[in-house]
């Protein structure tokens, strides 16, 4: 006898409203109709019909109004164009030139220590010995007022002591204009890119819904000697950004 690998009825209606809301079909501020109407309309029970929106707000779909009802919950996406977002020649945060671009308000908040590379925290990359020093610049970066990204940039403590890096004020230009007139002008990447669960401080600091999935991006750059000179990790909201990429032949 074949076994039934069917879906779970509330899941099947949590994929449905998934996809309508994906395509945009259904748009951020869209009410659902009250449960009873979608009991009735899937032909379920008032239980099934909890259960699916209940999936539905768990990976960030939805979102309820006391006394008013459900509604979709879509935050804007924006484009990050990995290939070209750190070759822009303007004196301007790379980040923020972006985000302009595409007619957002960016903004940033941006704190500064000293770790140890090997610890847990710090990214591998650096080819530096356990316990050298190294200086991280650690950002939550929002969009309009909303977080829309955690950046935190790794460098061998020596090689940027003293410059603007190393204070947590915005800097105008870039921190690649700094590096520039330090001499460690970046001239590769390698690009390390893992889709994966937020854990719990990034749902905290991005404040998203738990189910929602995130793009975690690391970039190790290189000066033209081949040294590796900052290590970038970033984690991105899957709901609120398309990542593109050009690759030549």
């Amino acid at each position: 006898m074949a076994r039934d690998f069917a879906s779970p009825a509330y899941q099947r209606i949590a994929a449905e409203y998934a996809e309508k809301i994906d395509t945009g079909e259904l748009q951020d501020g869209d009410q659902l109709p009250k449960r009873a109407e979608l009991a009735e309309q899937w032909a379920v029970s008032l239980q099934v019909v909890r259960d699916a929106l209940a999936l539905l707000h768990t990976d960030g779909y939805l979102r309820s109004v006391p006394s008013k009802g459900t509604y979709v919950h879509r935050p804007r996406r924006y484009v990050m164009p990995m290939t070209d977002w750190e070759k822009d020649l303007r004196l301007e945060d790379a980040f923020f030139a972006l985000v302009r671009d595409q007619g957002g308000k960016p903004s940033q908040s941006i704190r500064v220590e000293t770790v140890l590379a090997g610890a847990r925290d710090v990214p591998p990359g650096l080819d530096l010995e356990d316990g050298a020093p190294v200086l991280a610049r650690r950002r939550l970066r929002s969009i309009d007022g909303v977080p829309y990204m955690v950046s935190d940039s790794f460098y061998p403590y020596d090689l940027v002591a003293g410059s603007p890096l190393a204070s947590p004020a915005d800097i105008s230009t870039g921190a690649r204009h700094v590096l520039k007139d330090l001499d460690l002008e970046m001239h590769r990447h390698r690009d390390r890119i893992e889709c994966r669960r937020a854990h719990n401080h990034e749902v905290e600091q991005l404040d998203i819904a738990p189910g929602v999935s995130v793009i975690a991006h690391t970039r190790v750059s290189y000066t033209e000697d081949g040294l590796p000179m900052r290590v970038l990790a970033s984690v991105l909201p899957s709901d609120r950004w398309n990542v593109s990429y050009e690759v030549g032949s």
